[in-house]
C-alpha cells in the first residue's frame, strides 16, 4: 500500500468542503475528508477539483475521528509516512501542509504541528508563533492540526476507543506512546503558521459515555500511567515524566493576577511590532 502522507480535514457535510484550505499548490499527500455529521456517502470523490476519500460517520467530538481514521487505515492495511488530522476551523494552505511535511521529513520528526497566529483563538500560549526560528522541540502537540508518523498514529488505535472528546490523547497518550516506541522527536513548526477561527467548546459538554472532557483526560492519564508501569517503568524517574504527569499546569492566584495585569501591555506590544 501507498506510504504517501494522508491529511484528514473535518467537514460538516453541507458547507463547502476544504473551505478553510487555500488550494494554492498541488497536494504532495492524499486527501481524506471526514464528514462528522454522517450525511455524505463514504467513498472516492472529486471535491473542489481535489481527488478525495470521504469517510462519513456521526460523531460527537474529535476523539471519535481518531478512532474512525485508525480503523479505516487498519482495514486498508495502510500505514502512511505521516498522518494529519486538521479541524475544519483551521485556516492554512496546501503549500503550508506541503512545507510542514517537508520539514518534518528533513528533521526526522515523529509528531509536529504548525504554530498559531497571534490573533487566533488559542488555549496554550506556547502554541503561538515565535519569530526567527524554524521549529522548536516540545513535549506534546495539540489535537487541532497534528501530524504523526504513521506507525505512531496506528500504535494508538487500541487506546482511542472510548475517548470521545480527544482530551488526553494529545497531552498523555501520544507522548507516552512516543517514549515507549522510540518516536520521541516532537516539535512546533514556527516556519508554518495557521490561524484557528472558532472558540474551543469540547470542554463544556458531557458526552454520551457520561464523562466530561476533563474526566476523559483523567482516564487517559491513568491509562498512560499503567502503560508506563508495564512497558517502560524507568520513565517514572525521568524529567519527561515530571513535566507530563507531575508538574503543575494551573496558575497560582498570584500568577493569574500578574498575567491579567500584563495582558494589556502584551497586546500593545503585539500591535506595535
Amino acid at each position: 500500500m501507498s506510504k504517501k502522507p494522508l491529511v484528514l480535514v473535518s467537514w460538516d457535510g453541507t458547507s463547502t468542503p476544504l473551505a478553510m484550505i487555500h488550494l494554492d499548490a498541488a497536494a504532495e499527500f492524499d486527501w481524506l475528508l471526514f464528514d462528522y455529521t454522517g450525511r455524505q456517502p463514504a467513498g472516492e470523490s472529486l471535491l473542489r477539483d481535489q481527488a478525495c476519500t470521504v469517510l462519513s460517520a456521526r460523531t460527537e467530538c474529535k476523539g471519535e475521528i481518531y478512532q474512525a481514521l485508525a480503523d479505516y487505515l487498519a482495514a486498508q492495511g495502510r500505514c502512511p509516512e505521516y498522518v494529519s488530522l486538521i479541524d475544519d476551523d483551521v485556516l492554512l494552505s496546501v503549500s503550508d501542509i506541503n512545507r510542514a511535511l517537508h520539514l518534518g521529513r528533513c528533521e526526522g520528526l515523529d509528531s509536529f504541528s504548525p504554530v498559531l497566529s497571534h490573533d487566533s483563538v488559542y488555549t496554550h500560549r506556547w502554541t503561538l508563533r515565535q519569530p526567527g526560528r524554524f521549529y522548536r522541540p516540545v513535549d506534546w502537540i495539540e489535537v487541532m492540526m497534528p501530524f504523526y508518523r504513521g506507525e505512531l498514529f496506528l500504535a494508538g488505535r487500541a487506546h482511542y476507543a472510548g475517548n470521545i472528546s480527544s482530551w488526553g490523547i494529545d497531552k498523555y497518550l501520544m507522548p507516552t506512546l512516543q517514549q515507549i516506541g522510540g518516536w520521541s522527536r516532537t516539535a512546533l513548526l514556527d516556519a508554518v503558521m495557521a490561524s484557528h477561527r472558532r472558540p474551543v467548546t469540547s470542554g463544556q459538554k458531557t458526552y454520551r459515555n457520561g464523562r466530561t472532557a476533563g474526566e476523559e483526560s483523567a482516564a487517559m492519564k491513568a491509562l498512560c500511567l499503567d502503560l508506563i508501569a508495564r512497558h517502560k517503568p524507568e520513565l517514572l524517574d525521568s524529567a519527561w515524566y515530571q513535566r507530563i504527569f507531575v508538574q503543575r499546569h494551573a496558575r497560582t492566584r498570584w500568577q493569574q493576577l500578574a498575567y491579567g495585569l500584563g495582558r494589556p501591555l502584551r497586546r500593545w506590544l503585539e500591535q506595535s511590532t
